[in-house]
């Protein structure tokens, strides 16, 4: 931690001047963006600021009963009455969905930049980046620590709902001993990690499992690579409802469940978008160089991009083509 401590100080002496706030979830918000924006509006209000939630999309109906009467709002327009944005889970403001927005801006608000990814642009006044932390909101709990801000019960579970998912019910390879740590004191603070393992282990509805058939029936499997990859195409995910996520957990399914040394699971985006997620168990192997090749990145275990281009079947293994 004391190796953060300038950012840290840099977050809070921007947090006490603050006294309207936005907080930026990214885009297609997963557990880790969500639960970082609930937990820090929640303290800020308590702090006595003025907040507002950002988010381009809507967020899946799993996470309605984690947000209950907090509205996100995707009109960018309330960034520019903000005096500090602070930015959760993303490696660039690209994935959040507002680049361009600020140097349009008569008055641009100073950017926090709070993530947990090595790839990170640090497009931020201040950037908070741990790439030790299994989560973002692992980091937002540093920060709140470091405030001395009070956690509630409901902000120790938006808490762990970011690491519960990002290490899969700390079963994926991002888990750490700092996790399991973090996680039983936000336990200790109240935070429901049962509802939270709920979220994970209970969230598939029929359509989504027919869809991961139709993945499962179309594995490549390149043994001289020791590598899995499958596809998901745009029709394919037509039938599900809007904020959906239905192709999310199957990397790290196939990770969890095959002896492959890297996994890598592909999906049609629509408008000629192809969306990629790669992970592995292997200490020798970094899928997060693969990643950036394609304009992504991650972690080394655990890393993703999305690219234009079209999936294609190559050499026994599905891939991307790019435009």
């Amino acid at each position: 931690m004391s190796e953060y401590i300038k950012e840290l100080n840099a977050v809070a002496l921007a947090l006490e001047q603050a006294k309207n706030v936005v907080t930026v979830s990214h885009r297609r918000p997963d557990g880790d963006t969500i639960g970082s924006a609930l937990a820090f509006s929640a303290a800020l209000e308590a702090a006595g600021k003025n907040v507002r939630c950002f988010c381009v999309d809507q967020a899946p109906a799993v996470f309605a009963p984690f947000i209950g009467s907090r509205r996100f709002t995707s009109d960018p327009s309330v960034l520019a009455a903000a005096d500090v944005v602070i930015v959760f889970d993303s490696g660039d403001l690209r994935f959040v969905g507002v680049d361009g927005v600020f140097c349009r801006m008569a008055r641009r608000p100073t950017v926090i930049n709070i993530d947990h990814h090595a790839v990170n642009e640090r497009f931020g006044d201040i950037n908070l980046i741990m790439t030790d932390a299994a989560s973002t909101t692992e980091v937002v709990f540093a920060v709140l620590k470091t405030l001395k801000w009070p956690v509630t019960p409901a902000m120790a579970t938006a808490i762990l709902m970011g690491i519960v998912t990002d290490t899969m019910m700390f079963f994926n390879p991002a888990t750490t001993a700092s996790s399991l740590q973090v996680a039983a004191e936000l336990e200790r603070l109240g935070g429901d990690i049962k509802k939270v393992s709920q979220l994970v282990s209970k969230n598939r509805n029929i359509e989504s499992l027919v869809l991961w058939g139709k993945a499962l029936e179309r594995l490549k499997w390149d043994k001289a690579r020791s590598r899995v990859s499958t596809a998901i195409m745009a029709d394919e995910l037509a039938c599900m409802a809007p904020g959906d996520d239905a192709v999310d957990g199957l990397s790290n399914f196939l990770n969890n469940n095959l002896s492959a040394r890297t996994i890598m699971v592909l999906r049609e985006l629509g408008g000629g978008m192809v969306k990629g997620s790669l992970r592995t168990a292997s200490d020798e192997i970094d899928v997060c160089e693969e990643a950036v090749k394609f304009g992504g990145g991650g972690h080394r275990k655990a890393a993703g991009f999305a690219v234009r281009g079209r999936i294609v079947e190559k050499d026994n293994e599905w891939t991307v083509e790019k435009e």
